[in-house]
């Protein structure tokens, strides 16, 4: 096997690492608006008392814009990573 032959274990290893990458920030960019959006809305509330009516509506639209983000960071990301696994086959 030569330098630039990777063995099949490695190659499972890498696959592994990346899997858990991406799923580590799919999460992330899931949750962190979710929060954002549950924090900035009850201090909303809190300076205009109107408690739970912006909390409500800022948590829900995060909860709709979290999954959108995360949908096209996705497609992005494996369209690389086949790009990516098509360049290193050619070569």
């Amino acid at each position: 096997m030569n330098e630039k032959e990777e063995s099949p274990r490695k190659i499972r290893w890498q696959s592994a690492i990346w899997g858990l990458t991406i799923s580590t920030q799919g999460g992330l960019m899931v949750a962190l608006p979710v929060v954002g959006g549950l924090a900035l809305g009850y201090w909303l509330d809190m300076q205009f008392g109107t408690l739970p009516w912006i909390t409500l509506t800022l948590t829900l639209i995060a909860s709709a814009i979290g999954p959108f983000i995360l949908f096209r960071w996705v497609k992005k990301v494996v369209k690389q990573r086949k790009e990516r696994m098509q360049e290193e086959e050619n070569s």
